[in-house]
């Protein structure tokens, strides 16, 4: 997705969040986590897309971490997988008439999760197809 599709939010005390994806390699999102230790990241794309992969990339340009979705969840290969969690989930209900499909998962939010500190993002990006409902 180009970033025009996309809005961004994130924890309390983020500071330049919208950093995350600006397509500037200087920059950097930083969030902080709140009173009960969460912190996270939430990226609100224009319509229901089928994500199929979110990218997370470094101030080196290589990738941090990749995250892989099917139609039930998102699985992460790279550093400090296990510190995160990634969720793509929708603000209502999807529509019914929605191709079935397993390798992507429907949706309108992102949201990538750390419980514990604060955490910095330099890029990310959002992988998907886009939906064709059936008529």
């Amino acid at each position: 997705f180009n970033n025009s599709f996309i809005s961004l939010s994130s924890g309390i005390n983020a500071e330049y969040g919208e950093r995350a994806i600006d397509l500037d390699w200087d920059t950097a999102s930083w969030i902080v986590a709140d009173q009960d230790r969460n912190s996270w990241l939430r990226l609100t794309l224009d319509n229901v897309h089928c994500v199929t992969q979110v990218i997370e990339y470094s101030a080196d340009t290589s990738t941090y971490q990749t995250w892989t979705c099917s139609d039930t969840q998102c699985t992460c290969t790279g550093n400090y997988c296990s510190i995160y969690s990634l969720t793509v989930s929708t603000t209502g209900t999807l529509p019914d008439n929605l191709p079935s499909v397993t390798d992507c998962k429907y949706g309108d939010i992102v949201q990538l999760n750390r419980m514990g500190y604060w955490f910095s993002i330099h890029e990310m990006a959002v992988v998907g197809k886009q939906v064709q409902q059936h008529l």
